[in-house]
């Protein structure tokens, strides 16, 4: 059990055999952030002051003309979300629909979903910190892929 988490410490957590591109960011006056790659998904570690949560943040974005249709399509849309649900219940912490601003949003006029995870000082440990990034790294790469098959049929391949 840790009562302090450091950027160091998370650095050290890291498992360099599944996570890659580890770098310091500056995330508006947290007190660290480093931002990461597992499966080519990329992932924060942010902890916004000394003795709060360290919060792992990871976003699914519709930001290509193909992703963006399938939430255009109301069908499409719903289907999607029928499909993805039971993600949301499964990952670890929570998840918010956000506009294009980054604000948040109902499911009709997302641009993106963020999930998060909250590990809190007193349940801080390598096991967490992986456990957390593998599951966020998993719903993302989960909804990418089911956005994808909706596509390819949609397309007709």
């Amino acid at each position: 059990m840790v009562d302090h988490v450091t950027a160091e410490q998370v650095e050290k957590w890291l498992d360099d055999r599944v996570v890659r591109d580890v770098e310091r960011t500056t995330e508006n006056a947290a007190a660290f952030s480093i931002q990461c790659r597992l499966s080519h998904i990329p992932l924060n570690v942010i902890k916004e002051d000394t003795w709060g949560p360290l919060r792992i943040v990871g976003r699914a974005a519709f930001d290509t003309e193909r992703t963006a249709a399938v939430i255009e399509n109301p069908d499409q849309r719903y289907e999607l979300l029928a499909r993805i649900g039971p993600v949301f219940a499964a990952t670890p912490g929570f998840y918010t629909f956000l506009d294009e601003e980054g604000t948040s949003t109902e499911f009709p006029t997302l641009d993106s979903i963020q999930f998060e995870h909250r590990i809190y000082a007193d349940g801080a440990s390598q096991q967490e910190l992986m456990a957390g990034l593998m599951a966020i790294a998993t719903a993302i790469k989960y909804v990418q892929n089911t956005v994808a098959a909706i596509r390819r049929r949609e397309d007709g391949d």
